[in-house]
């Protein structure tokens, strides 16, 4: 027979902490949030962004724990995995037993317990409802109906019988929150304990999880055929996998010129660190036509859409370069020619990683236009090449 919220907490509260990065010249926390026990040796699980400033900075941070009891001590970084959002702690002579991982997954609709700190008032007992793996995430998350607030990420989320079943994460709000699935956290814990070591380079552990999840996400992409709408009288990429959502738009009959827009995004990124999320694809169309408006005025409203185009991920000058950019025109078909711009800006802490903004626009038209665009966040110049050899062939006016 399960046990209630209170009886839960009761249990279990013993093996849950506030995790704290703590700002060592200033000796005030800089970041909170909820971590547990998992191993009888100190092992403690939490999400990677809670401790994402130590990892970048582990000189300027420290990291430590306080339990129920005002308890505290220091904690070790041993392990992260960025694209899941989470990191293994160590802890000295907690003398505890672990909380034990579910083997099994809960059943649609079952009540689950979201444990953490909310806004460092105390510990909360959240209940919610497990509704499954989110069906249009690409990096997989719990749907669960509870409110996760600042501070509980990274705490447990127990069924009745005080097994985890998954790990606060983040929310949307409105009752609409999400958890890691416990498979990405066993997964972790026996990568830690094959390597019977802490991880000598934070940075580097972090730049090969990043190339891999580039990889699988640009082979997948290109490993299906991309549906195709039709906007204007050109051809666009509609959703080309159920992680990518896209939206329209048209402007009304009371302007001069006329427009048809496509805008496509991945649902959710991954969070790297202060200044740099990556993981993004994002794709956008506009059909332009003139109508009313002089050439000229048009002209100058295309030029300037064409120049505003931004990348679709956050990266600020600490953890990026500045955009390095290269023009060309192409013939698309006779008579029909594009200008493309091809930028790249790399990333100053994991080699061989960029994002590349690309637009193209048609110039043989004077009242009239065409632009394609799209944002690849963190990937490989040789991904980047092959999953743009496929846009254009497949983005036809």
């Amino acid at each position: 027979m399960g046990e209630d919220a209170a009886g839960l907490f009761a249990k279990f509260k013993d093996r849950i902490f506030q995790i704290r990065v703590v700002d060592q010249e200033a000796e005030e926390k800089s970041a909170l949030g909820t971590g547990f026990l998992v191993a009888y040796d100190g092992l403690i699980a939490t999400n990677y962004h809670v401790i994402a400033d130590f990892a970048d900075k582990p000189d300027k941070y420290r990291l430590e724990y306080e339990d129920q009891q005002g308890n505290k001590g220091q904690l070790r970084l041993l392990d992260v995995d960025v694209i899941n959002d989470l990191a293994l702690l160590s802890a000295t002579a907690l003398g505890r037993e672990p909380l034990q991982i579910s083997s099994d997954e809960p059943a649609q609709g079952e009540t689950i317990y979201s444990i953490g700190n909310p806004y460092d008032i105390g510990f909360t007992v959240v209940p919610g409802t497990y509704n499954g793996i989110a069906e249009d995430s690409y990096y997989k998350r719990i749907h669960f109906s509870g409110s996760i607030n600042a501070g509980m990420s990274g705490g447990p989320v127990l069924n009745a019988t005080g097994h985890v079943v998954g790990i606060n994460v983040s929310t949307a709000g409105n009752q609409i929150s999400f958890l890691v699935p416990v498979t990405a956290l066993r997964e972790l814990i026996g990568t830690r304990a094959a390597a019977d070591a802490p991880v000598a380079d934070v940075s580097v552990r972090i730049r090969e999880q990043l190339l891999a999840n580039q990889r699988g996400l640009i082979d997948g992409l290109l490993a299906v055929e991309w549906p195709t709408q039709e906007l204007g009288q050109a051809v666009a990429v509609d959703e080309m996998a159920p992680f990518v959502k896209c939206w329209g738009g048209s402007t009304d009959d009371k302007q001069l010129y006329s427009t048809i827009s496509s805008s496509c995004s991945s649902e959710d990124d991954v969070y790297v660190g202060p200044g740099l999320s990556t993981g993004v694809v994002a794709y956008q169309f506009f059909w332009l036509d003139a109508g009313d408006l002089s050439a000229p005025r048009f002209q100058s409203y295309y030029r300037n859409l064409f120049a505003d185009f931004m990348p679709d991920n956050g990266a600020d000058e600490d953890n990026v370069t500045n955009f390095a950019c290269d023009e060309m025109f192409v013939e698309q078909a006779p008579g029909l020619v594009n200008k493309v711009v091809l930028c790249l800006r790399a990333y100053r802490k994991f080699s061989g990683l960029y994002d590349a903004l690309y637009v193209s626009g048609s110039v043989d038209w004077r009242n009239r236009a065409f632009i394609s665009h799209f944002t690849l966040a963190g990937v490989e110049p040789e991904s980047l090449t092959t999953f743009m050899e496929r846009f254009q062939q497949v983005v036809q006016r």
